[in-house]
């Protein structure tokens, strides 16, 4: 073999070797790495679009348990929900859960009356003032059954007035909230 020629393929050596390894790693692109990442998005995309989607950032985002059943039990059909609280059966329903409750807490119902209801596209707030007499240990128990309720309850305030005998006078504004299921998200 002529020396000149060998010696310029021994000096060109290190970019004859990177060529020939460009030409390989393209032409492996080419025919092994490109089907298999297309074949992988088309994957991707049938899993996704059947509701299995295996990208993190695509997961559906699910609702606990606990949650989804404290709204399915304050939830009303956003119609049914809208005609009971132009009629105030919510309200009138509300209010005698209120006195139920203070008569199985053996609290003696004063007054009950109905405040505002406020509607919302979403909601309904129904609001009630109940006066009631009794031991202070029976309206601790009355107020400990509201918090552990299921429904929406809320103690907006209350107002405490001790009487010599031991027993209390309560002034209670109470709320209870009901969504309507079904309306504008």
């Amino acid at each position: 073999m002529n020396p000149m020629l060998e010696a310029t393929l021994r000096r060109n050596l290190p970019v004859i070797i990177s060529i020939v390894v460009f030409a390989v790693f393209t032409i492996v692109h080419q025919l092994w790495f490109e089907p298999t990442a297309a074949r992988y998005a088309r994957t991707i995309k049938q899993a996704t679009d059947l509701g299995m989607p295996l990208d993190p950032n695509n997961m559906p985002r699910v609702m606990p348990p606990r949650l989804f059943a404290i709204i399915a039990d304050n939830s009303l059909p956003a119609a049914q929900a809208q005609d009971q609280a132009n009629s105030g059966s919510l309200t009138a329903e509300f209010l005698g859960e209120l006195t139920q409750r203070m008569g199985q807490r053996n609290l003696a119902v004063v007054s009950t009356d109905p405040a505002p209801t406020t509607q919302d596209v979403r909601s309904i707030q129904l609001r009630a003032h109940v006066r009631m007499r009794g031991r202070y240990q029976d309206v601790l128990l009355f107020l400990d059954d509201l918090a552990r309720d299921k429904r929406l309850f809320g103690v907006d305030r209350f107002n405490v007035v001790p009487e010599d005998n031991g027993m209390v006078n309560v002034e209670l504004w109470a709320s209870r909230l009901v969504l309507k299921a079904g309306g504008p998200s």
